[in-house]
């Protein structure tokens, strides 16, 4: 590991390194990229990790399964000022098949939230093939548990595909309760 080579905070702008330069590149040519936050949350560094800085994709952090920031997962913002990261899924306890062993257990880490994440974003796009990269991307932050106060640690949130999905039908219903209510 060549020291010299490692990049600061100031260098997480999604304009300096070659992987967030070419992530970005990618989501312009109409690609979703979902990128690993990265599992520094816990330690000395704390922030995202390259290319997760970069512009138009998707950062992607731990939660556990009750929806709780995971502490290994890292932090935001990008060092110019964008909300990262973008999105949570389990990356706590995640249910894996062992590559050793084929044997069911669990993981934990980013880059198990990723995968789990990127599924639901095929699907979600699948059900939606005339919309763009980048409405797919705002529908899934729209739809996230914190899109009015995004923060550092969970970014927008936990999203919710079928909200997700219905923003992008057009077909966002609001439900209207009368109280008292008896169920």
């Amino acid at each position: 590991d060549d020291a010299s080579q490692n990049h600061t905070w100031a260098d997480l702008n999604g304009k300096n390194s070659v992987a967030s330069l070419s992530a970005t590149i990618a989501a312009r040519r109409g690609m979703i990229v979902c990128v690993a936050a990265g599992n520094s949350g816990g330690g000395s560094w704390q922030k995202i990790t390259i290319p997760s800085d970069a512009d138009s994709i998707l950062c992607v952090g731990a939660v556990d399964g009750t929806g709780n920031y995971a502490g290994f997962s890292s932090t935001g913002y990008s060092a110019d000022g964008r909300v990262k990261p973008d999105v949570m899924a389990q990356g706590q306890g995640s249910t894996i098949v062992s590559s050793g062993s084929g044997n069911v257990v669990t993981g934990s880490g980013t880059s198990f939230a990723t995968p789990i994440l990127a599924g639901m974003v095929a699907c979600l796009w699948q059900g939606n093939p005339t919309k763009t990269n980048m409405e797919v991307i705002g529908a899934i932050k729209q739809s996230a548990t914190r899109f009015l106060t995004p923060d550092s640690m969970m970014g927008y949130g936990i999203p919710d595909f079928c909200l997700a999905d219905q923003i992008l039908k057009g077909n966002v219903s609001t439900q209207i309760y009368v109280y008292p209510t008896f169920y």
